[in-house]
């Protein structure tokens, strides 16, 4: 016995052979349950069997339940269908919307300039931007020689 405690090799050999014969003694054990679907059609063929009566109510009440199951989806989709009409009537009104509040303000901006806007803004912010610039350069060529305001040097001051 104390050579299996001294020799570490069997010591495991050992504690190995011991749990996997415990291992498979537990995968013995289980036994597959079938899915609830079946244990229940199971019990109803087992108690049609036993009372006739019993399975009439039994079918009578499933045929209930698959008929009300029916109309709750037919509420589904017809809840869904008006959901959706409602929605594409909305979308349709705010695309109305834009195109009417689109031609308002082209309209007000050609009585004010004279020229014809484009529809989107960005011509706009890019023609402005431009007119920035030029307004620098001009400034620049326009404004006072360099001569009569010179940059005074890091040298000058010490």
């Amino acid at each position: 016995m104390e050579f299996l405690f001294e020799n570490p090799f069997i010591l495991i050999a050992v504690i190995a052979f011991i749990s996997s014969f415990f291992k498979k003694r537990k995968e013995e054990k289980p036994v597959k349950q079938a899915p609830r679907s079946v244990q229940q059609e199971n019990r109803a063929q087992a108690e049609s069997s036993a009372d006739p009566a019993l399975a009439e109510v039994l079918k009578e009440e499933k045929r209930k339940l698959t008929e009300k199951s029916r109309r709750i989806e037919e509420d589904y989709r017809q809840l869904k269908q008006q959901a959706e009409q409602s929605v594409k009537a909305l979308q349709s009104q705010q695309r109305a919307a834009e195109r009417k509040a689109s031609a308002i303000s082209r309209t007000a901006a050609n009585s004010k300039t004279g020229y014809p806007v484009e529809a989107s803004g960005a011509g706009k912010f890019e023609q402005q931007k431009q007119s920035l610039v030029d307004g620098i350069i001009w400034s620049e060529i326009l404004g006072p020689p360099r001569s009569k305001n010179p940059h005074r040097s890091l040298n000058r001051k010490r």
